[in-house]
């Protein structure tokens, strides 16, 4: 009997020989040494490392460098879902057809511009939780450079800029990164105490008592409180100024330090991997690009059309960052992924990876909330328009310094628990984090819902490492079709234990509600509402209302036995030679409670491992 390994490479030269390729010609008169797709937190940071080693880079992105406030003052970031200038609006469809919950075309919003979904995220900066995923990897490619303290140790301090620890105290932070982080604002309230207001006061205290709460988390970003239960005090990637921090300043400050490096094609379609045969391996030289095209999910998407292309090549390597959506898309369009869904749409397999656009995996979040009886003085008068003359708040920020409620971003505490249902030996796997505002979830119209009312407060619970795993589909073989986004949520072996975890979580935000020093400001809780009470009634609840913003898994790295792993633990795509894939979509499982630092961390380790073999060369 042949094992999984055998067979995996049986049918790779099977499928690599029944593919006729041009022959590789000397790529010494390449474009560039490298060509980037995907300028997000993938993508950036790696292009900016490369640059920095001496190598020319270009980095294609479908969107644009897009500076305004919607992109920079914290509070906005909930603007910028629907901003035209960067929106991307995928759907998907959340259960598998048949299912006795509907919800089909769901809003998945993402961001298309210099800096990606960084540029609108809401800046949480957590990385805790994250033992599992790091020290996983390294067990499965016997690379301790993957472990969790090494990652931390050299990526995460790498990065970082941190400007509310002391440097001698915090051995687990970097002082000296690019990646500005800082806590909550509070010198807001010290600037003008007419900010503080009963509420907001008994919201900020409230989740610090650790007889209802949990013991306090001193460090949510340490290594010692990766498996810590409690509360602990959100990070932010936020700068002193009270203005966002992403990857995108540092592709700027890279281009200005580093001229002649870092090329931008901007506004650009990528739609095809350019290959070659070289000595019967499939190798990657270039990139087929369509300066002026727009994704379809786009709001300059004026239609399919035939596009204008053009190749641009590469001496060393392409890496695709594309996204959880589009990268295994870009794979797929190239004839890399499963060679019976490519034939639907008449596209020769060059190599058959079938875990192409499968694994798709989100965190699972359920809002709780609560309406108070009065406005917090913090938003009195805001509205988050871009006209300071109809807006008090923006006139305030542009002439106090950005002390305000504009400083703020999407969170305030993070409870950490525990669910009953995980094994004893398992981390906690349930964070709550609270902010005060109504926040339902990702549905077309949230951001105005969320400005128009200023005495809301909600709790999202978020279940760490669920068991959800769906798929990314092609329906057609023309770059701007659209894709088939199918989360399929519960329905995979654990479901019913993610169901129970959320449903822990809702009653435990109600139960320190009740509890706590704001619960004499409450009014009422608008949802799931007093009607919802039995198990029944909040899994009913759970199910129509779950949501996710953090998409990932869909080329997913594994060790040589799985037959569905699209990476090796080196992120190169295999079967093909000078290709390889880092962004969210090369996460094996999502990792963690928050995804943006850890893949900042997974994509500075990929430029060690990319420039390593450049230099050898």
């Amino acid at each position: 009997m042949l094992s999984a390994l055998t067979i995996w490479v049986l049918y790779l030269i099977i499928s690599v020989a029944c593919a006729e390729l041009p022959a590789c010609t000397d790529t010494a008169n390449a474009d560039y040494d490298f060509i980037v797709v995907g300028a997000g937190a993938g993508g950036g940071p790696l292009a900016a490392r490369l640059a920095e080693a001496g190598y020319s880079v270009l980095l294609v992105d479908a969107g644009h460098d897009t500076v305004n406030y919607n992109t920079t003052i914290p509070a906005y970031f909930i603007r910028s879902l629907e901003d035209p200038q960067i929106d991307l609006n995928y759907t998907y469809q959340e259960y598998p057809t048949g299912f006795f919950v509907t919800r089909d075309n769901q809003w998945y919003p993402r961001a298309r511009a210099l800096g990606g979904s960084t540029i609108h995220n809401a800046m949480i900066n957590i990385i805790s939780g994250t033992r599992q995923d790091f020290d996983g990897l390294a067990t499965a490619f016997n690379d301790s450079t993957w472990s969790r303290d090494n990652m931390q140790l050299t990526y995460f301090r790498r990065i970082e800029d941190n400007l509310y620890l002391v440097p001698l105290l915090s051995p687990d932070h970097g002082f000296h990164g690019w990646l500005k982080t800082s806590l909550l604002p509070f010198d807001v309230f010290s600037a003008n105490p007419f900010f503080l207001d009963p509420q907001i006061s008994a919201l900020a205290t409230s989740q610090w008592d650790p007889l209802v709460a949990g013991p306090p988390i001193l460090d949510l970003n340490s290594l010692s409180a990766d498996s810590a239960v409690g509360v602990g005090s959100t990070s932010f990637t936020i700068d002193g100024q009270h203005v966002r921090s992403s990857v995108r300043d540092r592709l700027a400050a890279v281009q200005q330090s580093h001229p002649g490096q870092l090329h931008l094609s901007l506004d650009t379609l990528a739609t095809k991997i350019l290959v070659c045969n070289s000595s019967s391996t499939v190798t990657a030289y270039g990139v087929q690009i369509a300066p002026g095209a727009a994704l379809p999910v786009a709001s300059n998407f004026k239609g399919k059309v035939a596009l204008d292309m053009r190749n641009v090549t590469a001496r060393h390597e392409v890496i695709v960052s594309a996204g959880v959506f589009q990268s295994p898309q870009l794979l797929m369009l190239s004839g890399i992924g499963d060679e019976a869904q490519l034939s639907q749409f008449g596209i020769e397999a060059i190599v058959h990876l079938p875990g192409v656009g499968t694994n798709l995996q989100d965190h699972d979040e359920v809002a709780v909330n609560w309406l108070l009886k009065d406005n917090y003085t913090l938003f009195h008068g805001c509205k988050w328009l871009s006209d300071r003359t109809d807006d008090p708040c923006l006139e305030y920020w542009l002439t106090h310094n950005h002390e305000n409620g504009y400083a703020f971003a999407g969170a305030m505490n993070s409870v950490i628990t525990k669910s009953s249902s995980s094994p004893p030996e398992a981390a906690p796997d349930v964070l709550t984090y609270w902010d005060p505002v109504i926040f339902r979830g990702f549905f077309r119209g949230v951001p105005q819902e969320v400005v128009d009312n200023h005495k809301g407060l909600t709790a999202v619970v978020l279940k760490g490492h669920p068991s959800s795993k769906g798929t990314v589909k092609l329906t057609g073989s023309h770059p701007q079709d659209p894709l088939d986004i199918q989360k399929l949520h519960f329905q995979a072996p654990g479901g019913s234990a993610d169901i129970a975890a959320i449903r822990e979580g809702i009653k435990r935000a109600r139960e320190l509600i009740s509890l706590l020093p704001i619960s004499p400001f409450v009014q009422e809780e608008i949802a799931p509402g007093p009607t919802v009470i039995t198990d029944d009634q909040i899994d009913n609840y759970i199910y129509n209302h779950v949501f996710g913003h953090h998409a990932c898994c869909t080329n997913a790295i594994g060790p040589d036995t799985d037959p569905n792993a699209v990476l090796d633990g080196n992120f190169n795509v295999r079967g093909v030679k000078n290709l390889r894939v880092v962004d969210l979509s090369s996460w094996p499982n999502v990792p963690g409670f928050f995804v943006t630092t850890p893949t900042y961390m997974m994509s500075e380790k990929a430029a060690d491992v990319i420039i390593a073999k450049a230099h050898s060369a």
